[in-house]
Formats: structure tokens, C-alpha cells, sequence
């Protein structure tokens, strides 16, 4: 018996040779992969089928490849010359795993289809006993008979079918699990490329090709963990690289590298828009945009991540940066993650807040690392000494960068207003006059004293004719044309305060828009 075994084997290899003489299984020596697809390189020994002036060499690509973006190279003859490159689609030839894959579906429809052969059996029984029920009896023991047969006949094929339609699901889970898993192994084809070469000037009977190609149905994205920890001066962070690839073949000890996706070049420059000053017009519904300042001014302070931004054995492109992880396998249709680093980042805790908008103070971390990095954009998940936020998008690119890790219940800062005074219109001065005070309180109910930057915003005249003063105190440590900015040491269980004025004075026949503050 083990005899007979071996010669089919030997048989099978025998014939498999003779129908595919010029094919060879290649290597996947390096993988580079974008988030969206790879780049592939591969090498292959190849036996070529020659006549008196041509060589033939085939090999196979996957069937998510791009045929365009094929460079083949013969190494090391220098003499070979590629004539013609040709390809076409064909049946592809699975891997083990795969082929027992595609097995138990097939195994699952034919059980599948004896199920439904059963509950249709099952259903005609049903009619038919369900039918007897019209039946006329000669007498009332006979009625009695039939009643009964009916029904344990009908209780009885209701069970079963019962249990053939709980098979049948469990069934249909099972098929459905078992393609996924294949469509995520096999890109949800059945078909690959066969590339045939023609050579000449081949001095040998076998050949070493190389070749790359951009393959789809792969790629990966980033994911982060970013903790603060305000007690260290430091932010930790994780960098996951989750990956994955159907290309039907499992990859063995590839050099593995991870690259973001080059973006899009402009070839052509963008006309130069002529300069052009003029009058503007004014319309009624431009005050409401004013008004919608402080929820715009919320959102850009507060609800999107500050750009911050390192990697193993990083390389930078012209218009992409590569992370080198060095040898992996990695199986087609399963995802995978890979660690690519964890690192503690010095950094800087205070409170910020701006009481113009609401009295919430974010807990702010300045980073400063000793070198610049790129991280590409990814999924984060936010945390404050072990306790999660949630998730947002990071991605940090330099050295310096800000984080911000929500609110502290335990800090709050408000604006409350003391005077809102405007002076009457008078013919002799010809002037008008406004006068607004207002007093921030800063109020720290913590056990422990915090640092606090307060940011508010500065009135600003658009018309030469409007004079403002401002008046503060204490003076801001900051102040530019849209803010002053005041840091604060505020002890625990203790307030601060800073009070604040401006004064406006106007021509009397100018109607002021006072804006949203």
C-alpha cells in the first residue's frame, strides 16, 4: 500500500513537471508596505525553455497585482536580454492552508444541500398529514385514530425540521466565517497573472530573475497609546503598526518595511491669482458669522489634536519616510501587529483655559523631544494616569508639539462681568464712549497646586478712528494681536484673580459692531 502511495506521488510530481516546465516558485525576499498597497520584491529560479534563437521563462504574480508598475531585471547574466514581456490571467494554484480553505466550504454546501434535501422531506410530510385532517372517518374510534396519528406524525416531523433548520444555520455561519477568511487570504479572486518572458543572449540553462511590482489588497495603519503622566514631566507613548495582505501566499522571513503614502505632487504650478484691493461690500449676514466665533473658536482650541509627531531604524525619501523592521512572516488574511516602539517623552504639564468661551481648564502637555520625528496619522487612544479618555487621530512631525488630555472637574476658570457702560452721544464732543469691566477668577479645588495659562482674547479696531485702552491686573506675560496670556502659579484650594477693562472711544455717527466677546 505504501508502495502504490509513493508511485502516485512520483507520477504526479512527473506530470506536474512536464505540464509546467518553465514555471518556478519564487521568493518574496522584501516587502515594503504603504498604507493602501506593497511594493514587492522577489527573486526566481527559473529553468527557460529554448530553441535555436529564444528563450521562454514564466513565473506567476498575484492577482492584486499592478502590471504596469513591473520591473524585471535578469541577474547576475549580463548577456540575457529581455525581448518581450506577455501576460495573461489564469487558474491560481493554492497554497496548502488555502486549498483546505476552499475544502471545508465545499464540504459545508454538500451537507448544506443534504439539510435542505431533509426540510423539504420534512415539509411534504407536513402537508400531507396536515391534509389528512379533511379526512372522512365511518366512525368516532376511527376519527380518534386518525386525530392521534396526525398528531405525533405532525409533532414529530415539527421536531425534526426544528433541529434541521438550527443545522442549517449553524451551517451558513460556519460557510460565511470560512470565506471571509478566504477572501481575506485570497483578495476575493480565484485568478493570478502568468508572465512569460522571451530572452536572449541566455548562456545557461537556468536563470536568477528579479523583480518588484505594486501589489493591492494590502497595506497597514499605525495605532498609538498616549498616557500623560503629569507626576514624571512625561508623556508615554506606544506605536502599534497593524498589517495585513491577501495576496493567496503566506510571506516567510521577508525583510518587512513600513513607509507612509508619498503624497500627491502637483506637476503643473498653480496660476498666480492677481492682487486686486478694493471697497468691500457689507451685508446684514455678516453679523451672524461674528456670532458664531465663540463655538468656532471652542472647536479650534479644544476639539482638534495640536500637530505632534520616530520609528526603528527610520529612512527618509523624497516624499516618504520607511521604517525598517527587519525579517517577518506574514500570513495572507490574517491582521497582525507589530511593535515598533515605546518611548517616555519629557514634557511640560499646565491647565489652560479661556474663560471667554467657557470655564473648563484642558490639561495641556508640552513636548519637547531631542531630535525631530515623523509619525504618520493613526488612530490614538488618550490616557491620564491609567485612566482612558478616548480615541482621537495623532500624528506628530518635528520636535516640539502640544497634547491635550481633556478636562480636570477640580479646575475652573470664569469671566464674570462688573461694568458694560457706554457714554452718550454728544453733539460738542462728537465722540461716543464704551466702558466694559470684567473680573477672571481662577479656582483650584485640587490637593495639589497647578500651573494655569489663561488666554483671552484682544479687541481689535478695524477702523483707525476707534481708540481702545486696555487696562489689567496683573499685566499679562503674553500678548500678540489676537491674545493676552496670563500663567498663573495657583495653589491648592485657593483662587486667583485678574481684572480687566477696556475703554472705546468712537466718532459719534459711527455704528460700532461691539463683536461677540
Amino acid at each position: 500500500m505504501k508502495a502504490h502511495n509513493y508511485y502516485i506521488r512520483y507520477t504526479l510530481i512527473i506530470v506536474l513537471i512536464l505540464l509546467f516546465p518553465l514555471c518556478s516558485l519564487a521568493t518574496v525576499k522584501e516587502v515594503t508596505l504603504f498604507p493602501h498597497s506593497a511594493k514587492i520584491s522577489e527573486t526566481a529560479k527559473i529553468q527557460p525553455q529554448c530553441d535555436k534563437e529564444k528563450c521562454r521563462a514564466v513565473f506567476i504574480l498575484p492577482p492584486q497585482t499592478d502590471l504596469e508598475s513591473l520591473v524585471i531585471s535578469p541577474a547576475p547574466e549580463r548577456l540575457a536580454k529581455i525581448d518581450d514581456v506577455q501576460t495573461k490571467s489564469v487558474q491560481v494554484q493554492d497554497e496548502v492552508r488555502i486549498a483546505e480553505l476552499r475544502k471545508q466550504i465545499a464540504g459545508l454546501e454538500n451537507e448544506k444541500k443534504k439539510i435542505l434535501s431533509k426540510l423539504q422531506a420534512l415539509e411534504t410530510q407536513l402537508q400531507f398529514w396536515q391534509a389528512q385532517t379533511k379526512a372522512k372517518t365511518k366512525t368516532v374510534a376511527d376519527s380518534y385514530k386518525l386525530a392521534d396519528a396526525i398528531g405525533k406524525n405532525v409533532q414529530k416531523s415539527s421536531q425534526e425540521k426544528f433541529v434541521a433548520e438550527t443545522q442549517m444555520e449553524k451551517t451558513d455561519k460556519k460557510i460565511k466565517k470560512l470565506q471571509e477568511e478566504l477572501n481575506q487570504a485570497t483578495g476575493h479572486t480565484e485568478t493570478a497573472w502568468e508572465v512569460t518572458l522571451t530572452l536572449s543572449g541566455l548562456a545557461q540553462n537556468k536563470i536568477v530573475l528579479s523583480y518588484t511590482y505594486m501589489l493591492g489588497g494590502c497595506g497597514w495603519h499605525s495605532l498609538y497609546r498616549i498616557e500623560a503622566l503629569p507626576a514624571n514631566n512625561s508623556v508615554s507613548f506606544s506605536w502599534e503598526a497593524e498589517i495585513w495582505q491577501s495576496s493567496g501566499e503566506d510571506w516567510q522571513q521577508v525583510h518587512l518595511n513600513l513607509a507612509t503614502l508619498p503624497p500627491i505632487i502637483n506637476v503643473n504650478p498653480p496660476d498666480m491669482p492677481e492682487w486686486i484691493i478694493k471697497p468691500r461690500k457689507l451685508y446684514k449676514a455678516a453679523r451672524s458669522i461674528d456670532a458664531a466665533a465663540p463655538v468656532l473658536m471652542q472647536k479650534e482650541g479644544f476639539v482638534e489634536d495640536e500637530m505632534l509627531g520616530a520609528a526603528p531604524t527610520e529612512t527618509k525619501n523624497t516624499t516618504y519616510s520607511v521604517w525598517s523592521l527587519g525579517q517577518k512572516n506574514i500570513m495572507a488574511g490574517k491582521r497582525q501587529r507589530l511593535k515598533i516602539k515605546d518611548e517616555s517623552w519629557p514634557a511640560e504639564f499646565l491647565f489652560l483655559a479661556r474663560p471667554a468661551i467657557n470655564p473648563q481648564a484642558f490639561v495641556r502637555a508640552q513636548v519637547t523631544l531631542d531630535k525631530p520625528v515623523e509619525i504618520p496619522p493613526g488612530q490614538a487612544t488618550y490616557v491620564i494616569d491609567g485612566a482612558v479618555l478616548g480615541k482621537r487621530i495623532f500624528s506628530f512631525a518635528g520636535s516640539e508639539g502640544t497634547l491635550f488630555f481633556g478636562t480636570s472637574p477640580l479646575v475652573s476658570v470664569t469671566s464674570i462681568t462688573l461694568a458694560d457702560q457706554s457714554g452718550e452721544k454728544t453733539i460738542f464732543q462728537d465722540k461716543q464712549t464704551k466702558n466694559r469691566q470684567w473680573l477672571i477668577e481662577a479656582k483650584n479645588s485640587g490637593s495639589a497646586d497647578i500651573k494655569l495659562r489663561i488666554e483671552e482674547p484682544v479687541p481689535q479696531a478695524r477702523d483707525k478712528r476707534i481708540k481702545l485702552n486696555f487696562r489689567q491686573n496683573p499685566e499679562p506675560v503674553e500678548k500678540d494681536h489676537s491674545k493676552f496670556v496670563w500663567l498663573l502659579d495657583v495653589p491648592a484650594g485657593q483662587k486667583k484673580t485678574i481684572q480687566n477693562s477696556v475703554e472705546l472711544e468712537a466718532p459719534n455717527d459711527m455704528n460700532i459692531d461691539f463683536g461677540w466677546r
